[in-house]
């Protein structure tokens, strides 16, 4: 291929043996195997399928080497068995896409970043992993539309509190925006060490400082530890933002949001905690007087509901927590159950008319609103409308049909149940396992 070629791929298994795949590692991948050559900003090198969906590549995508930086490439349609890396890159986009097998943005080797790269309804899924997504050391990266499974990892690299498991994390990295991204059933194997659906990691300063990183309309179901557990050592010296908004931590087995150690300009708001240990929602003692959280639900049992050295606004708390508050109380506070009132029937959203509707602040809604996409669709960091809450729908989920087919081919747990959903007609689907995870049956609208 040339720079700003087209190469369509017809139906099939591409293998290292006949065909090769997309890496540099020729030993490993046979003579047959190469990298995608850059193309431009007006032309970018293209590697799709002709029928999303029914393309297969026997082994993991790989862009970029140490010393070279590959960029304006896009690659669309295809599914990898092994995973993917964008290693030294920049303006990639990855769309409509499944990695069968952990995927990463960034490396510890080489310091020439990878910037501006765009993930974009991608499906990512592995065992034997302890990270199955993660943002190293690369900045301005939007992932946008993506699903996560971790489905345990069972090595001595996952042991240990060195070696924490995590679903999806951004780590030493700045201007990353996390949009609509799902974390769903990840589970972890009998020797691996705890940690969270989503995380945040910050040690090395400098030029991989943490920082202005934002996470809008996401959603943890059933971490088997924490939801969101976000904890950068090291920040910005101007700017360590923490933005979660829209966000939901559902039937978390420790607890939902956890903020701790480092940041400045943090704003947390319109969250749902549902867990079964630990806090529903904390921001470390360390973190006083750097932020502000509210329009917060927080519901379930554990130590603290509310655990937060802000005062929060616009509060609802219920369960059987040891203490509902600790550190500070809650101005604000609306009473009630949201689960046995109808308040809350699904995760998505509040309903019209009940206690928590217009509760919030400034006269929201107190709770999360996870209905439509965050991002025009196709848009870099920085540019217009990349991370503005559009107009489009989010559900159904967008390649439903091609998630549940690849991501359940060995499993039927979570969403790749064999049964019905709560109607006892149709079968479950992404859509249906997420919007009936509160016990009511999906509404027909979606």
């Amino acid at each position: 291929m040339g720079s700003g070629g087209e190469l369509i791929l017809l139906d099939g298994s591409y293998t290292p043996g006949t065909t090769g795949v997309i890496n540099w590692d020729t030993s490993r991948f046979s003579t047959n195997s190469a990298q995608i050559p850059s193309g431009s900003a007006s032309k970018p090198t293209t590697v799709r399928a002709l029928n999303p969906g029914k393309v297969t590549v026997q082994g993991p995508l790989f862009i970029g080497r140490s010393s070279r930086k590959d960029s304006y490439i896009k690659v669309q349609g295809i599914t990898f068995e092994g995973g993917g890396d964008l290693y030294n890159t920049s303006f990639v986009t990855v769309k409509d896409t499944g990695f069968h097998g952990p995927f990463s943005i960034g490396t510890n080797d080489h310091n020439n970043g990878n910037t501006d790269n765009l993930v974009e309804d991608v499906w990512v899924w592995a065992s034997g992993q302890r990270i199955i997504a993660i943002n190293y050391r690369a900045h301005r990266n939007v992932w946008r539309r993506v699903v996560v499974r971790g489905d345990g990892c069972g090595t001595a690299d996952c042991q240990g509190d060195g070696n924490p498991n995590v679903g999806f994390t951004v780590y030493d990295s700045q201007d990353v925006s996390v949009q609509n991204v799902l974390v769903v059933d990840r589970i972890l194997a009998a020797t691996d060490s705890p940690y969270s659906d989503f995380a945040i990691a910050s040690h090395t300063g400098g030029q991989y400082s943490f920082g202005r990183n934002e996470w809008l309309g996401t959603i943890s179901i059933n971490a088997p530890d924490i939801g969101y557990y976000m904890e950068p050592d090291v920040g910005t010296t101007v700017d360590r933002t923490i933005k979660i908004d829209n966000a939901v931590a559902w039937n978390s087995a420790g607890g939902g949001f956890n903020i701790a150690r480092s940041g400045s300009n943090i704003s947390l708001s319109n969250l749902l905690a549902y867990t079964r240990a630990d806090d529903g929602v904390r921001i470390a003692p360390e973190l006083a007087g750097t932020g502000t959280l509210r329009n917060v639900v927080i519901r379930g049992g554990g130590r603290y509901g509310l655990n937060s050295s802000y005062v929060a606004s616009n509060v609802n708390l219920n369960g059987t927590f040891q203490s509902a508050y600790n550190q500070t109380t809650p101005v604000n506070v609306v009473a009630g159950d949201p689960l046995s009132s109808g308040a809350i029937k699904y995760i998505t959203r509040v309903e019209s008319g009940s206690l928590l509707s217009a509760a919030g602040f400034g006269g929201s809604d107190l709770g999360p609103t996870i209905l439509y996409r965050y991002g025009t669709d196709g848009t870099r960091h920085g540019q217009a409308g990349y991370n503005t809450l559009t107009s489009t729908k989010l559900w159904p989920w967008p390649n439903e049909a091609r998630i549940k087919a690849e991501m359940c081919a060995n499993t039927t747990r979570g969403f790749c149940s064999t049964g019905k959903r709560r109607d006892g007609v149709n079968p479950v689907t992404l859509t249906s396992y997420v919007w009936e995870a509160a016990g009511h049956p999906m509404p027909a609208e979606f």
